[in-house]
């Protein structure tokens, strides 16, 4: 019987034409394959009057993203501690502090109310996660950065594609960072960017990207170099490569598409989850969400025991995340009650999902899960 993985990329002879093409050009850096994938994520996205940086992780998006929004040494930035840990480095990579808060348990989203008491005269932004493509309580985030004059970095690594109210989550806004690394919706096998609202901002993002260089991502857009040259600022080596993006190019065409087959599951599985004692399934319909993981909540103290169950049935599953306050080098930053977060953190359970899942994984997956809910317990 072939095993079920959490994850697995879609990736066809499309692709390799891309990649084929992009090698045959003899430009391997950044360059226009690069500048092109920007311009697409940007038409996906809906994008008016705002900018799309590539770069070549998503960490590197939330690190510039952060020194773009003005974070320097000495400022705390706030963000639950229900979230991979790539968050907090950057905020630690940009010289702040970390603030730690709780999550709701309807969406799994930051919960303003708990981090509100938690801004103090330090406070420079905010960083609030769309978990599992599912929007937080957006309008809460705004109303609490207005009230306190704070920016907001909307972590959108889950939510490529999600709307809220038909918008794209990115296409308004503060600033919005995506991933595209393996496991993402849309791959370019590593990579990331950056969605901001003025071209002053995406200027310095362009000097951020590439070590300080003023003048040389105008000239490798082209697939050139700039010789004359100065170096303005800080900067870092993360810039997206043309061969990078030529794979992000050939994913991002078939975006609706992985889409669509990704809710289609998700709707599957909600549907055959729903009103089973013991388990929790996702409070959506997903019919604006873009879903990157499907997370169960499996009550009264049996996930492990599921696991084991679906391990036996060759099938593959995940747990989205351990809790960022109970990692050894952020245990001392400062942070609110987690009664949310603990609760939340023992009840998490993702099941595979995948574009274009094979129809017989779904109904395996169904059937493990559900039969285990059908046993007697001991």
């Amino acid at each position: 019987m072939e095993r079920i993985p959490v994850f697995a990329p879609s990736i066809g002879a499309d692709t390799l034409k891309h990649l084929t093409d992009a090698l045959d050009v003899g430009w391997l850096g950044m360059g226009a394959t690069t500048k092109d994938f920007e311009e697409r994520i940007a038409a996906f996205l809906g994008l008016e009057h705002r900018y799309v940086i590539a770069t070549n992780t998503g960490t590197s998006a939330l690190h510039i993203a952060l020194v773009a929004a003005g974070v320097k040494p000495g400022d705390e930035v706030i963000t639950p501690s229900f979230n991979f840990v790539a968050d907090h480095q950057a905020i630690r990579m940009a010289g702040a502090e970390v603030v730690m808060c709780d999550i709701r348990d309807d969406n799994l989203g930051i919960d303003c109310d708990k981090a509100e008491p938690f801004v103090t005269k330090k406070t420079k932004a905010i960083i609030a996660l769309h978990f599992a493509g599912i929007p937080c309580n957006q309008d809460d985030v705004y109303r609490l950065a207005k009230k306190h004059n704070l920016r907001v970095i909307e972590d959108a690594m889950h939510a490529f594609g999600t709307t809220i109210n038909g918008r794209k989550i990115g296409s308004y806004g503060d600033i919005t960072c995506f991933s595209f690394d393996p496991v993402k919706i849309v791959t370019s096998i590593d990579g990331g960017c950056v969605v901001v609202s003025n071209e002053q901002e995406l200027a310095h993002l362009h000097r951020l990207r590439l070590l300080g260089v003023d003048k040389d991502t105008t000239e490798r857009y082209k697939n050139r170099r700039a010789w004359d040259y100065d170096v303005l600022c800080e900067g870092f080596r993360y810039h997206l490569t043309n061969i990078l993006a030529a794979v992000g190019v050939s994913q991002i065409k078939r975006v609706a598409e992985f889409i669509r087959s990704r809710q289609a599951v998700c709707q599957t599985y909600n549907t055959a989850f729903f009103g089973i004692p013991g388990l929790k399934v996702p409070q959506t319909d997903f019919s604006n969400v873009s879903p990157f993981i499907y997370s169960l909540r499996v009550l009264d103290e049996r996930r492990e025991a599921l696991i084991a169950h679906l391990d036996r049935l060759d099938i593959d599953v995940g747990i989205h995340f351990v809790p960022v306050h109970r990692h050894t080098h952020f245990a001392s930053c400062r942070r609110g009650d987690m009664s949310v977060t603990d609760r939340v953190v023992g009840e998490v359970l993702t099941l595979p999902l995948h574009s274009n899942m094979k129809p017989e994984f779904v109904e395996r997956i169904i059937a493990g899960v559900t039969g285990f809910f059908a046993q007697p317990q001991t």
